[in-house]
């Protein structure tokens, strides 16, 4: 782990083994986790691994076209109580 310091005007340097990892003028999404700790991700790397998952479900015959209902059905217990009849 290295150390990094706030600088005036809240800027930082990013420690040499970070930057291998990333080119100049990518652009970054800043958050903070419950343990305080900053969390840095590349916005690209973000969306490419959205892009990679969306529409899996999307030619599904088990799942209802309306999520709502679906995630309804979910939370209303009933598919516990037969994976538990299964078991």
């Amino acid at each position: 782990m290295t150390t990094v310091t706030i600088e005036d005007g809240f800027r930082m340097t990013l420690p040499e083994e970070l930057r291998s990892t990333l080119c100049v003028g990518d652009e970054l999404l800043a958050s903070r986790d419950n343990s305080g700790r900053i969390i840095l991700s590349v916005k690209s790397e973000m969306q490419q691994a959205l892009d990679e998952v969306f529409g899996i479900w999307a030619d599904r015959t088990d799942i209802p076209s309306d999520g709502v209902e679906y995630v309804n059905r979910i939370r209303s217990g009933k598919r516990f109580s037969v994976i538990g009849d299964s078991q």
